[in-house]
Parts: structure tokens; sequence; C-alpha cells
């Protein structure tokens, strides 16, 4: 069809019936000798389709491309700015979260509005609270990634309202009383839940940590995932558990991980007591720590939060193990809690 010079060409292509018969075309530069590079924009099943889909064209090819650009490209060109940055990718979270934002990926980024990204957030209000923190966080990365190769001017994710979060996602701390209970009993599940209180470890992490990074005599792991901080951190076997590690590490004999001796799968199931969560027993372990005023910069280099936040102690202060040692010592053991319980009953 005639158009005006610069305003793009439409096309009928008659040589086979297609779904899509009329071709939209621009030029896009042109050669040293003077001729014109062109390219197909798009096709259409009518040429009142085409026509509308030129009727913003201005002649500005670069301008116009960028405004046909999906979120799906924006979202390969985040995957792509991770990788660069060393970023793990193969724990297949993004992978799950592109799943979930299938709806907007062939939508072109410059159409996508604040509503559009808000809906899907909406549709997932019953996931896990981690399970929504993903989504916005690739909805970002997908902006920030569009914003940086100029294809849009601001990031609507940045004003998503996430779901009220639900009882589920609130974590509650063992109690005392609850951390004496476990004590008492001398099944493997209360075994490895009081590792887990008394060490501050994620749930994935102690299945992570390998044989080798066990050294029992001088009473610490290395291990951890996740952040910078996280990965590779000392983390001290207080006095009160040492048994218990030390039987997890022969029950594991000449296997590759410390997890190797665990006696049930429980760690991705509710806990006996309470209803509780997996994570719970971290929320535990950084209570007590505030409850019992540990040190501080002790607590974050064991549960491997960042310290960059101040730099005296990121720079200046030189822990030892033995420092981190006696901090996880001084959290409530055994006979600490039958006080406690004894206490409260009196009460």
């Amino acid at each position: 069809m005639r158009r005006a010079n610069g305003t793009g060409s439409i096309y009928k292509m008659k040589h086979k019936n297609l779904r899509n018969p009329y071709r939209v075309v621009i030029t896009i530069d042109y050669t040293d000798e003077g001729k014109a590079i062109r390219k197909t924009v798009g096709t259409f099943r009518t040429a009142k389709e085409a026509q509308n889909y030129l009727k913003d064209y201005n002649g500005n090819a670069t301008e116009f491309i960028r405004g046909d650009i999906t979120f799906e490209t924006c979202w390969e060109w985040m995957i792509a700015d991770k990788k660069r940055a060393g970023v793990d990718l193969k724990k297949g979270a993004y992978d799950l979260a592109k799943k979930k934002l299938k709806p907007l990926l062939k939508m072109p980024i410059k159409e996508i509005k604040l509503a559009n990204l808000q809906n899907v957030m909406d549709i997932y209000s019953e996931q896990s609270r981690s399970s929504q923190i993903i989504i916005l966080k690739a909805m970002n990365g997908v902006f920030e990634a569009a914003m940086k190769n100029d294809v849009v001017s601001k990031n609507p994710a940045t004003n998503i309202i996430l779901p009220a979060a639900k009882k589920s996602d609130m974590h509650k701390p063992f109690t005392e009383e609850e951390i004496y209970q476990l004590w008492q009993c001398d099944d493997w599940q209360s075994k490895i839940t009081l590792i887990y209180i008394y060490t501050g470890l994620r749930p994935v992490e102690l299945r992570k940590i390998k044989l080798a990074d066990v050294n029992l005599k001088e009473r610490y792991m290395t291990g951890g995932v996740k952040t910078t901080a996280g990965k590779n951190r000392i983390i001290p076997i207080a006095d009160c558990i040492f048994d218990y590690v030390k039987e997890l590490y022969t029950k594991a004999a000449f296997k590759d991980t410390l997890a190797a001796g665990m006696m049930s799968t429980h760690l991705y199931q509710k806990y006996m007591l309470g209803g509780h969560l997996p994570h719970d027993t971290r929320h535990t372990f950084a209570t007590l720590a505030s409850r019992y005023k540990l040190d501080k910069l002790h607590i974050k280099l064991i549960m491997g939060h960042s310290t960059k936040s101040d730099i005296t102690d990121d720079v200046y202060t030189h822990t030892t193990i033995e420092d981190l040692l006696a901090t996880v010592n001084r959290l409530p053991t055994k006979n600490d809690l039958e006080k406690v319980v004894q206490q409260v009953s009196n009460g």
C-alpha cells in the first residue's frame, strides 16, 4: 500500500495463504551506496490492523523499534546482566518467576502499566512471601534492564503493593519452654531442630555442609548460601549441641555431606511443636541472641548478615573462631532453660 515517504510501507504477501498476509516494513538505515536497508517489523491479518500499527510512526526507526520490544526481550537482557555479574541462577528461582509472569512476556514493555504488574502479583496472593518477593525482584530487574537500554524511562514495579502477609508467612520463634521440651526428647527430629536453633543455619545450609568442612577438634563448620557474607562463613558449634553434631558426623561417615547422616527429611515438614516452620529455628537463634544480649557483630557473622553498614565492624574488627564460639556458648543451655521453665511454673 502506498504511503508517504518515510512513514513505512505495507505489503500484502500473495505467494501463499497466510493467516497474517499484511507485512509492515520500515527503512532503518542506508548503505554507503544510498540503498535503503529495510526491516519487517510486523505482520497483520488485515490492512487496517497494519495501518493502525504504523499510525504513530514518524520516521524515527530506532524509537519505533524500541516501542516494539517485549517484556521477554528485556527479561533476557536482565538474565544476561546477572550472568555477567556472577549471580548464581542454577537454583531455578527466576525460571519459576518467569512462568508466573507469562501473561506479560509477549507484551511490548512500553505498554505495560502498574495495573498489569499489580494484577499478576494479586493472582499469587496465596503464594508464600518469599515467592512473591522473587516475582517482585524479577519485575524490577526487567524494568531496570529496559531503562538501562533506553526503552522506558521509569520503573512501575517500584509501586507494586505486596499482598498482606498471611499467618504462615509470620515466622514464630520457639519459646524457651518449647526449646526445653526439645532437650527432653531423644529423637533425631528434636536433635536436628536443636542444631538449627543453636547455629542459626538456614534449612538448606545444613544439608549442603560437606564433611570436609566440619572441624570437630576446633568446634566449627564452614558453609552457607545466598549472599557474599553468607557463603563460606564460620559456624561455631556450641558446647551444648556438640555431641549431636558429632553423632551426625559419625552417621554420615564415608559420605559427602554432614546431612547424609540425618534420619528423615523432616526439615521441609512442620515441626512437632506448635506447627513451626523450618525457618523458625533461624528466627529463634536471632531472638535468643537479642534476648541474652550477645555481641551483635558476632551474630551477624554467624548468621551470614552483611556488616558493610558499619565500616568499623567490616574493616577494622578482627574476630577469631574462639570469639564466635564463646558467643554461642552464652546461649541458654538445657540447665538454663530448666530454671526458666521452673520460674514460669512457680509464677
